[in-house]
C-alpha cells in the first residue's frame, strides 16, 4: 500500500488511486468513464479525464523494438504501473518537480500485467516546443532544466528516457516526466549521470538544437566530472539509430 493511496477493482482489474479523488479516477482507470483522446504520449495515446483536482492524462503501458509485434502492451511477471506509481509518488511527495501521481491500474492474465498509469495534467509544453517558440533566451529555463535533473540526480534516481519530450517547461518551469523505466538506489554514480545527460545531448542533437542548449542545461547541473567515453558511446549509439530502418 502507498500512503494516501487506496486499492480498488472491477472486473480483473486493480487500480491503487489517490484518496482524495479515488472516485473519479477509478472510474476512469477501471471503467474509462469520462475519458477522451488527448493526443499522444510515449508510443500511444494519452486519455484526458475530470477529477475533483482538475484533469488527468492516462498513459497505456506500451512495447518498443521488435518484441512490440509478439507481446506489444504485456510484460512478463513484471507490474510496471504499480512499480512507476511508487517511485513517482516518492519524487512528488519530496517536493520534486514532476505532475501530481493519480494512480495505476493492471490487469493479470498469467504470467502478463498489463496496465496504465494517470497522472495529473500539467499547463506546459515539452522542451522542445518551448525552445521552438522561445529560444535559449538568457538561458534561465534551461539552467534550470539542469537544477532540476541535478537534484532527481542526488536523490538516487536514474531516469531510463531523458530526452526533450520527458521535459515540460509550464508558468512555474521544468517538470520531468515518464518514469516508466527509471530506477532509484541509495547513490547515483558518474557513469549512470553521464548516461542521462548525454542521453539528453542526443536528443537535443536530434532535434536541430545547438550545442548551447546542452552546455546551459550543464550549467544549471553544477559540478560535474562526466567520463568522455559515455559521450563517445551515445554519439555512436546516435548515428547507428540515424542508419536503422524506419
Amino acid at each position: 500500500m502507498i500512503r494516501d493511496f487506496v486499492l480498488r477493482s472491477h472486473e480483473g482489474k486493480r487500480a491503487m488511486v489517490r484518496e482524495e479523488w479515488a472516485d473519479d479516477i477509478a472510474a476512469a482507470l477501471l471503467e474509462g468513464r469520462g475519458c477522451e483522446p488527448a493526443g499522444l504520449g510515449g508510443r500511444g495515446a494519452l486519455l484526458r479525464f475530470s477529477y475533483g483536482g482538475g484533469t488527468g492524462l492516462i498513459r497505456r503501458y506500451l512495447r518498443g523494438g521488435v518484441v512490440r509485434w509478439v507481446l506489444r502492451d504485456a510484460y512478463v511477471l513484471h507490474n510496471r504501473p504499480l512499480r512507476e506509481l511508487r517511485l513517482h509518488v516518492g519524487l512528488y511527495d519530496e517536493g520534486l518537480a514532476v505532475p501530481v501521481p493519480l494512480g495505476a491500474v493492471w490487469q493479470r492474465r498469467g504470467l502478463c500485467f498489463r496496465g496504465a498509469i494517470a497522472t495529473g495534467e500539467v499547463d506546459a509544453v515539452d522542451l522542445l516546443a518551448y525552445l521552438e517558440g522561445h529560444g535559449a533566451g538568457d538561458g534561465a529555463v534551461l539552467r534550470e532544466c539542469g537544477r532540476l535533473i541535478r537534484r532527481i540526480h542526488d536523490g538516487g534516481v536514474f531516469h531510463g528516457d531523458l530526452q526533450v519530450g520527458n521535459i515540460l517547461v509550464g508558468a512555474e518551469g521544468p517538470y520531468l516526466i515518464d518514469f516508466d523505466k527509471a530506477t532509484r538506489r541509495a547513490a547515483l554514480d558518474r557513469v549512470k549521470r553521464a548516461q542521462n545527460l548525454f542521453r539528453l545531448r542526443r536528443s537535443l542533437e536530434k532535434n536541430g538544437l545547438t550545442s548551447d542548449c546542452f552546455r546551459l542545461i550543464c550549467e544549471g547541473y553544477g559540478d560535474q566530472s562526466l567520463p568522455d567515453w559515455v559521450g563517445r558511446v551515445y554519439r555512436v549509439k546516435g548515428r547507428l539509430a540515424d542508419l536503422a530502418p524506419r
